[in-house]
């Protein structure tokens, strides 16, 4: 699955190719993981644009290991040991052993050193930004993400321009495992025990050009990090061992979880850019299990283009119930058309007043006005977990189906003539069917509100239009379901506009609005206003009864 080319130039791996990950749709090259940087993985350094440069010497090698060995200006002796990992061990993995020996006559210690984690560069021209970067993850569980924006992106707070620094440094309490990725690859690099450590970032420009027919260049950044070493002290003939798990190899969560240590948090599930504050406790787990789930159904139906198409109509089974509920509730809603135009009509110019009647109607005939939304928030955390698992599902990379070439990439089928915009032809699908969706539905509101609606379509179209072709065909075979199950829904009988039985026994708020509304009725006949009328008032214990009910005895 692996090749790894070693060089003793800095003792490292200068390049891992993945045999199993084809560049192109259509070619023989394989993804090249760190083929832009000009230092190996597992090189020391100093620092930023500090490196080991020397020619290291092999004194062993065989089929499954190779050793590299150099004396420092110092006196340290270091070799170090790449291994091929065992049967029990995932195949893009490559152990290093690094032992460091004093053969000096004195005391010295090695500090202020780091591991060379690699780079991780764009693979496409529409790769953006926030896919590339480096990460770490503490013992404490705390995880952190560091895109290539960190160094030159817009800042966040608020304020805009450039941060326009070319490294930064990060100290972490202690490090159970860090790398970089870009988005579909990644480079984790593990320490035998976590240790208190120092990380530097950074990153670099690199050219990326198009596929084989398009010959169009773009410059983008690569991100870069460094793995600081644990401080070794030794007295002279001393000897000190580091161990390392590397792991060079596709972003594909089952593999990732089977390495253990909560690997699989490089799919960054848990970064949500929009309404993360919303569904981010949701999305998570929901993208797990979506990946989960595809991967079993693939290995049944033979395409993930199918296991898509069938994980969404179970979807939307389970949430039939839910969508039945709602769509009875968006009947009986329009039925209060007429009424709601009259109270908008009547209080017009008291928008107070026109609220507090609608929601009276809403109350009278027991109309929850959300019920009709219900579907849709029940939808989005759902469709955002597809958009995040797509973000960086290796998986799914050169899965074709139908016209789809690639189903990680936009089905663009040619480029439009004289606009040079590409012809997506699902996510205009995924257009259509939710503007059909959304005209059988039945109509609430005002006109302004229905026209909003109605462009709904159209702005999901612009957004989603450059997204994973997967994506736009799990949302479109989602609006045919829901046009299917509106129609049969339209079949059924009409729901009557009943009035919510009361008991005749008013609620206190219903009592506290009465008087309140009489005391303003006091206040603009001139009377003090404010305060409870005598006939309202609880009469307290001890006080003598009205004149005109003295005597008589209490009526039931």
């Amino acid at each position: 699955l692996a090749r790894f080319h070693l060089t003793n130039r800095g003792a490292g791996i200068k390049i891992a190719e993945l045999k199993d990950q084809a560049r192109h749709f259509e070619g023989d090259d394989f993804i090249t993981i760190n083929e832009n940087a000009s230092h190996p993985v597992g090189a020391l350094s100093s620092g930023p644009g500090q490196f080991d440069n020397t020619n290291w010497n092999v004194t062993e090698k065989s089929a499954e290991k190779i050793t590299f060995e150099t004396k420092t200006p110092a006196g340290f002796t270091i070799s170090k040991t790449y291994r091929l990992p065992g049967p029990d061990r995932d195949a893009h993995e490559i152990m290093l052993e690094m032992s460091v020996r004093n053969e000096s006559q004195t005391p010295l210690v090695l500090a202020d050193q780091f591991l060379y984690a690699g780079s991780a560069a764009p693979l496409h021209l529409n790769e953006w930004s926030m896919q590339i970067g480096m990460f770490w993850l503490q013992s404490n569980g705390d995880f952190e993400y560091e895109t290539v924006d960190h160094y030159g992106g817009r800042k966040v707070l608020g304020i805009f321009g450039k941060n326009e620094i070319e490294s930064d440094e990060f100290s972490l309490e202690s490090l159970r495992w860090a790398g970089v990725n870009d988005q579909f690859f990644v480079t984790i690099v593990q320490p035998e025990n976590a240790h208190e450590a120092t990380l530097w970032g950074s990153r670099f420009p690199v050219v990326v050009e198009g596929d084989e027919e398009a010959s169009t260049k773009k410059r983008m950044f690569a991100a870069e990090a460094g793995i600081g070493l644990p401080p070794l002290s030794m007295n002279p003939g001393d000897q000190q061992t580091l161990r390392y798990h590397l792991y060079l190899g596709p972003k594909e969560f089952s593999r990732l979880k089977g390495l253990g240590e909560e690997k699989q948090l490089v799919m960054h599930y848990d970064e949500i850019p929009i309404f993360g504050w919303l569904f981010g406790w949701a999305i998570k787990p929901l993208a797990s299990w979506l990946i989960m789930g595809l991967v079993f159904l693939k290995g049944y139906v033979g395409g993930y283009g199918l296991a898509i198409i069938l994980i969404t109509l179970m979807i939307r089974l389970i949430i039939w119930p839910v969508y039945a509920k709602s769509a009875r509730s968006m009947k009986r809603m329009s039925k209060l058309t007429p009424m709601m135009k009259e109270i908008r009509e009547k209080y017009e110019d008291n928008p107070q007043k026109m609220n507090e009647e609608t929601m009276k109607l809403y109350r009278t005939y027991n109309i929850n006005p959300l019920g009709g939304c219900l579907p849709m928030f029940i939808q989005l955390p759902i469709f955002l977990a597809f958009y995040r698992m797509l973000w960086s599902a290796a998986e799914l990379r050169h899965e074709s189906f139908l016209w789809v070439d690639d189903l990680a990439m936009p089905d663009t089928m040619f480029m439009i003539p004289g606009l040079d915009i590409p012809f997506n032809l699902l996510p205009i699908l995924m257009g259509i069917t939710s503007f059909i969706q959304i005209a059988i539905t039945p109509k609430t509101g005002d006109k302004t509100q229905q026209m909003i609606f109605m462009l709904m379509p159209l702005i999901f179209l612009v957004i989603c239009y450059n997204f994973a072709a997967a994506l736009a065909l799990y949302w479109t075979t989602s609006n045919a379901f829901s046009i299917l199950q509106t129609w049969l829904m339209n079949k059924m009988p009409e729901p009557e506009l009943q009035k919510k039985p009361t008991s005749g026994k008013k609620s206190f708020m219903q009592r506290m609005q009465e008087q309140a509304e009489e005391a303003q009725k006091a206040k603009a006949a001139g009377g003090t206003g404010g305060g409870i009328s005598r006939k309202d008032r609880t009469r307290m214990p001890g006080e003598k009864g009205d004149r005109h009910t003295k005597g008589k005895k209490k009526r039931k």
